[in-house]
């Protein structure tokens, strides 16, 4: 017998009894939560409910709490949205194919490196994000295969690069179950424009979190919950033309740097034990 087991669903059952007699709950009412569950299921939902719930962050920061000393990045979710095999650059990649899309150009650098500064030569920075409406690929029929979708592999000390669009804040579909649950319960279906990353090398599972564009209008109401200080990524306005040429831009567009700090395999077995 799996005690654990046992004991978790010995709780849901009580939890969700109590609820039960607390609201009265009836024969039709929990027929139709039945029936929502079913949907979720059939249409995939599933991951996109544990976020909405909370769920997904809760039991982020209950496995990263013992993991994770006061240098290294903050964890954070992976979203239901990504998808292996991204194209892999080495060094630098523009995350979208061809001509610059609508919308903000960003450019976004940084270094990775171990807890004690050591820089990561050929650490894989996994990057994903939505466009600047705030629509995924494997979402929009209208974008070409893994657009803003890339592996950049850092040089010998460990620094990364990438131009990419300012991606727009991310809406639930209101067409999807989750987002009819959220519609019904008067909550918002907005996250904060966001870029998600896993950070790896070759001896440990990666880092899985996301900056967040500061100044977004749901940054302080993300659906999910998933907005941490340390996680906001500070831009910087380039409108300068002498500075606008030094990257080769005619027009305004934005910088930004963010230094990823992971822990070595050893370190982070120490602090679990």
């Amino acid at each position: 017998m799996d005690a654990r087991l046992s004991a978790i669903v010995s709780k849901l059952v009580y939890q969700v009894q109590e609820t039960i007699d607390e609201f009265n709950i009836t024969e039709e009412e929990w027929m139709e939560a039945i029936h929502f569950m079913t949907n979720v299921g059939k249409n995939d939902e599933y991951h996109l409910l544990s976020d909405v719930l909370g769920f997904s962050v809760k039991v982020n920061e209950k496995t990263h709490a013992n993991s994770k000393n006061n240098v290294a990045t903050d964890h954070s979710v992976e979203g239901p949205l990504y998808r292996d095999n991204a194209p892999v650059h080495h060094c630098e990649a523009s995350m979208f194919e061809g001509e610059e899309e609508p919308g903000d150009v960003l450019f976004l650098s940084g270094q990775v490196t171990y807890s004690d500064g050591t820089p990561v030569p050929k650490a894989i920075v996994d990057v994903w994000q939505s466009n600047a409406e705030g629509d995924y690929e494997n979402e929009d029929p209208k974008q070409a295969d893994y657009n803003y979708r890339r592996k950049i592999e850092t040089d010998n000390n460990g620094h990364y690069k990438l131009k990419t669009m300012v991606p727009g804040p991310y809406r639930i579909s209101k067409s999807g179950y989750v987002g009819q649950l959220l519609q019904k319960m008067g909550r918002h279906d907005w996250r904060p424009a966001h870029i998600h990353f896993k950070i790896s090398d070759d001896f440990q599972e990666p880092l899985t979190t996301m900056l967040f564009i500061e100044n977004d209008p749901w940054i302080d109401s993300d659906a999910i919950g998933a907005v941490k200080d340390s996680l906001i990524l500070r831009t910087k306005k380039i409108d300068d033309p002498n500075e606008m040429n030094q990257y080769e831009m005619d027009k305004p567009f934005y910088v930004a740097e963010y230094n990823f700090v992971i822990e070595k395999a050893e370190e982070r077995t120490n602090q679990i034990n």
